[in-house]
């Protein structure tokens, strides 16, 4: 099923080469590689083979046809859930993997909710939201109307949410010393914290600091995009050259359909285009922080800052500003799925980057891994493991207190 690829997507590539050429020229090289790159994270990638070859390869199976599909403007996508449980929107995706990090036999490491003409979308994603009796919810993945049978028992299940991405490049810049510092500190302190720092083996055996996704799997901006082409959108890049996205042999059709692979390279997404698309996101700004000296104080003194820190050092002397660590921490059974993974625990997660979270609040695309905090309240009185002390802090506070903190938290 395999077919040349067009001449016009060598052409956009050539054609995105002279201009970098003569933006080098002109000292415009990184303008013109972050115009080149929005183009393509705003694309809507259609199936192969299309009238509009330049654009084609989707699939078979995805989520989303472009990045702006579950980043919109840069941001977090909201998803509803309607009377039946399905999430409406293109602001989650549902993991898939087993304890030894591998997906599900037939339906691979996504819940695929779309897919090519000729082909069945997996499934629908779903949620089941309980009230406790402390007023929180809990929520339990639900996939339902799965198309190529049940899910294996051995299967663990995560929601997660896309996120904001403006600033996030920094998160890359942070020196690895500074980290490794951090980390050695952090279990000092009398809350004992004790976040670490996840260790992702590369393909070459080396090791690297995890940085980026919600179990810190990633270590750069570039694997991180790599992964999302490969597994939202079924686009092959040169760290995951199967044409055919996350389609399992078990899914013969699927695998069988046709793909773009014959494209420069071999790839859908050769890193000529996968470069710009990091290049572009590298260069979001960071929301700007509230100047607010008493509701920072608090965030301090409730020890919310020990892993939300409110910045990191980068190269060169400037600060990553979006309140995170980048470790992972135990926040109890509460927040666990069941998906445990290599090199991260059911109940581990990388601390979120708090930068960005009005904008969420505004469109309430809903907080926390799995979208269920629907305020900032709810979101901290949800952590629990390592983050008792702070939550015990945070309900002591006098309610005046506690609306200044929630206020400045709010505002970031």
């Amino acid at each position: 099923m395999n077919r040349p690829r067009s001449l016009l997507r060598l052409g956009l590539v050539t054609a995105c080469a002279g201009l970098l050429a003569a933006g080098a020229a002109a000292g415009g090289l990184d303008g013109l590689d972050i115009r080149i790159g929005k183009a393509l994270f705003e694309r809507a990638w259609v199936p192969a083979p299309s009238s509009t070859k330049a654009d084609d390869g989707l699939g078979p199976l995805f989520d989303a046809r472009s990045c702006a599909s579950c980043h919109p403007a840069d941001r977090r996508a909201r998803t509803s859930v309607d009377a039946q449980g399905h999430l409406d929107g293109r602001g989650m995706v549902l993991v898939l993997a087993q304890k030894d990090g591998k997906g599900d036999p037939v339906y691979g490491r996504r819940l695929q909710i779309d897919a090519v003409p000729g082909l069945a979308p997996e499934g629908i994603l779903g949620v089941t939201d309980t009230a406790l009796p402390d007023g929180l919810t809990r929520r339990v993945p639900a996939p339902d109307a799965l198309a190529y049978g049940p899910l294996s028992p051995a299967t663990g299940l995560s929601l997660r949410t896309a996120p904001d991405l403006r600033g996030r490049g920094l998160l890359e810049q942070v020196p690895e010393p500074a980290l490794l510092a951090l980390e050695a500190d952090q279990g000092k302190g009398p809350d004992a914290v004790h976040g670490r720092l996840r260790r992702v083996t590369l393909p070459d055996g080396a090791t690297a600091i995890g940085r980026y996704g919600w179990k810190a799997a990633q270590p750069t901006l570039a694997s991180q995009s790599a992964e999302a082409f490969f597994l939202d959108m079924g686009l092959s890049t040169p760290m995951h050259p199967e044409p055919w996205g996350d389609c399992t042999e078990a899914q013969a059709a699927c695998r069988a359909a046709p793909h773009g692979r014959d494209g420069e390279d071999g790839f859908e997404i050769p890193d000529a285009l996968l470069s710009r698309v990091v290049a572009y996101v590298t260069s979001l700004p960071v929301p700007e922080t509230p100047k607010d000296g008493v509701g920072a104080r608090l965030f301090a003194a409730t020890g919310c800052a020990a892993c939300h820190r409110p910045a990191l050092p980068t190269a060169g002397g400037g600060q990553a500003r979006l309140f995170t660590d980048l470790m992972l921490h135990d926040l109890g059974p509460g927040l666990a799925d069941t998906m445990p993974e290599p090199g991260a625990a059911a109940g581990e997660w990388r601390t979120a980057p708090l930068a960005g979270l009005s904008d969420a609040l505004a469109r309430d695309t809903g907080l926390l891994h799995d979208g269920r905090a629907r305020s900032v309240e709810e979101a901290v009185l949800r952590h629990a493991g390592q983050a008792e002390t702070a939550v015990r802090r945070f309900r002591a506070l006098p309610a005046g207190r506690k609306a200044a903190l929630l206020a400045y938290v709010s505002k970031l």
